[in-house]
C-alpha cells in the first residue's frame, strides 16, 4: 500500500499552524490531513467532545476511523501526511516524525488560545512522551514555512 506520514506533536508545537504550507509548498501529490479536522468548531465528533479525558473509552475507535480513512485514500495510489497528537502505539502504521517546540513556547502559546495551567502542563507531559516514543524531529517553533520545508524534505527521503 502508498505510504503513510504520521507528523506527531502535543497540543501547541504547530500541527494546525503548517498545514497551509504544506499544502502550497508540495511538489508531488501528497494528501495532508489533521486528525482535527473532523471535528466540529466545539470540538467533537459524532456529539462526543473527543479530546476531553472523558471521552478516553472512544478514542481507540477514534484513531481506528482515521486509520481506515487513511487506507481509503492510499489504495487510490496517492501518499498521505496525517498530522496528529498520537504516539506509534496508538495508529501503528506509518513513518513517523515529530514536530516540536521548546516547552516555553508551547506554554505560550497554549497560554493564548486561553488554556488552563493543568491543561498546559498536560501537554508538557505530552510533549515529553512524544520526544521519548518519536525521536526524530523537526523544530515548530520557527515559521510555518520552514517546519513545512523540513516535513516534506522527510516525506521525500
Amino acid at each position: 500500500m502508498t505510504r503513510l506520514f504520521v507528523v506527531t506533536g502535543a497540543p501547541g508545537a504547530g500541527k494546525s499552524t503548517v498545514i497551509p504550507e504544506l499544502l502550497r509548498l508540495r511538489a508531488k501529490q501528497l494528501v495532508v490531513m489533521d486528525m482535527d479536522e473532523l471535528l466540529d468548531s466545539e470540538g467533537r465528533v459524532l456529539g462526543i467532545e473527543i479530546a476531553d479525558s472523558s471521552a478516553a473509552a472512544n478514542w481507540p475507535a477514534y484513531n481506528a476511523l482515521w486509520l481506515r480513512i487513511t487506507e481509503l485514500v492510499r489504495r487510490s495510489g496517492t501518499p498521505m501526511l496525517l498530522l496528529s497528537p498520537l504516539v506509534p502505539t496508538e495508529l501503528p502504521e506509518g513513518r513517523w516524525l515529530h514536530l516540536d517546540c521548546p516547552d516555553s513556547v508551547r506554554r505560550k502559546r497554549l497560554s493564548e488560545r486561553g488554556w488552563s495551567d493543568e491543561q498546559i502542563e498536560e501537554a508538557i507531559a505530552d510533549a515529553a512522551q512524544i520526544r521519548k516514543l518519536v525521536p526524530r524531529s523537526v523544530p515548530g517553533d520557527g515559521t510555518p514555512e520552514d517546519s513545512a520545508r523540513l516535513i516534506l524534505a522527510w516525506v521525500n527521503e
